[in-house]
């Protein structure tokens, strides 16, 4: 694995990259969107989103439902809902969608909390790199530049599992991402791939290190290639921080 300074052009703003928050502060509940990926496009903590539109388990949200974006902090809770490492955050696809009116819809579960239940800064197992290739394309933390690292690798490599997790999002839904996936390794770390050809999971599948998630596509000219993200608390990170060093 290596790194090269080549086909580092700009991408158009449709590209991966962390959405503006609309000025309305609201983000209205698409069909087949989760509050997890709901969280990615803004660059947002899940937990602290959850938190704040008072979704509770089984985080069940519904299309067209209206998410209060603004007043979400970044921070993670001191203590996290014991509920949250395995409960992926779905759309009901149900009728049992918002009145006319619209109002902010939350399901009130009661919460239990332990002062043991606190965020696991680390991931089971250490990190592998999803697809075997060449960088081609670095972090940026400026702007709407790259919020992760693109891989240019054989025709019809099959993307991998960074570490171990649950599969929260597989779809097409996020502008931008093409065909995503979004592992979530524990109450801190997410992990992204996008641009599949053809996605080979489901949501709630637990994964290991180095399973299959998607067979690697890639936009326009740019073929093979995977747009590789982690995020952290919500908010991105360089992914080279957290994978094994280049040879």
């Amino acid at each position: 694995m290596h790194y090269s300074a080549k086909n580092n052009r700009t991408y158009a703003s449709n590209n991966a990259s962390v959405s503006s928050i609309p000025s309305s502060g609201v983000h209205r509940v698409q069909s087949g969107e989760t509050l997890f990926s709901i969280a990615f496009r803004y660059g947002l903590d899940y937990r602290e989103l959850a938190k704040s539109n008072h979704i509770d388990s089984p985080y069940t949200i519904y299309p067209k439902q209206k998410i209060r974006l603004i007043g979400v902090q970044n921070t993670p809770p001191s203590v996290a809902n014991n509920s949250t490492s395995s409960i992926p955050l779905i759309v009901s696809n149900t009728k049992n969608i918002p009145s006319k009116s619209d109002p902010i819809v939350s399901v009130k579960v009661s919460e239990k909390l332990s002062k043991n239940d606190t965020k696991d800064e680390k991931i089971s197992g250490s990190w592998s790199w999803p697809v075997d290739g060449q960088v081609t394309r670095g972090f940026s933390n400026a702007g709407v530049s790259s919020k992760g690292i693109d891989i240019k690798a054989e025709q019809g490599a099959l993307v991998k599992a960074a570490a171990d997790g649950t599969v929260v999002y597989a779809g097409s839904g996020l502008i931008g991402y093409g065909n995503l996936v979004i592992v979530k390794h524990n109450d801190v770390y997410l992990s992204a791939y996008a641009y599949n050809e053809r996605i080979l999971v489901k949501e709630k599948q637990n994964v290991r290190a180095g399973d299959s998630l998607a067979v690697i596509g890639g936009k326009g000219d740019d073929r093979p290639l995977l747009h590789f993200e982690v995020r952290r608390d919500g908010q991105p990170i360089d992914p080279l921080d957290v994978l094994p060093k280049m040879n």
